[in-house]
């Protein structure tokens, strides 16, 4: 018997060789200069786009994220024509009791993270039908919780680990219980349109776009 596995989800899940250190302390410079947004944040800061920022490791960051994009969208069949593009990139660092709930990344293709610190408590994802677990397998039905049969799935995440996953995946960052700052780097992909650039919305036209996402996971 042969078990295709339709419509997936896929994760590029990937250990980078960066220095952390270096990072980190880039990470809280940045916190230092920008008051930060909220998005899907609860507690917490998170910057603002800084695609632009030209520190040394950031740089080595951004190309890792290139090509690990442009494997992923390899792996996937897109179009050879398509080229994925780094669209906006940000820094997340979640204190004692911070979070971030259930949400996507509209108006983007590929999103992902970069882990610059250990934690126990995971980014969790959400399978694409939320009630596969509630009305049709049920936990007395399942043996050993998998990729498949499982409602939610969850990473903890580890130093130079990089996540990259399909924008329109719902995922959360559970609380934040360790006294230790859990610090992160967010990103989205947009494809590159004839020119070579990416179709990318303004900072201000990113935020009122997750408003609106925010609003409808809210409702339900």
């Amino acid at each position: 018997m042969h078990i295709v596995d339709l419509f997936a989800s896929p994760l590029h899940i990937h250990n980078l060789g960066l220095d952390i250190k270096s990072l980190i302390e880039f990470c809280r410079e940045m916190r230092k200069q920008n008051q930060g947004v909220e998005i899907s944040n609860i507690g917490g800061w998170q910057s603002r786009d800084i695609k632009n920022e030209s520190h040394s490791e950031f740089a080595k960051l951004k190309l890792e994220i290139q090509k690990a994009t442009h494997a992923y969208h390899r792996a996937l069949q897109f179009k050879e024509s398509a080229k994925q593009e780094l669209d906006n990139i940000w820094v997340n660092i979640n204190g004692v009791g911070h979070s971030n709930e259930l949400h996507v990344h509209t108006q983007s293709v590929l999103s992902g993270v970069f882990y610059l610190t250990d934690s126990k408590f995971p980014i969790t994802f959400q399978h694409p039908f939320e009630d596969i677990n509630n009305y049709f397998w049920k936990s007395e039905v399942i043996g050993n919780c998998n990729t498949i049969n499982s409602c939610f799935w969850s990473i903890p995440p580890k130093r130079n680990l990089l996540i990259i996953f399909p924008s329109w995946l719902k995922h959360k960052v559970e609380l934040n219980k360790d006294e230790t700052e859990r610090v992160s780097i967010a990103f989205n992909t947009q494809v590159a349109n004839e020119q070579g650039k990416p179709k990318s919305l303004t900072q201000k036209q990113f935020n009122n776009a997750m408003d609106e996402v925010m609003k409808e996971v809210n409702k339900k």
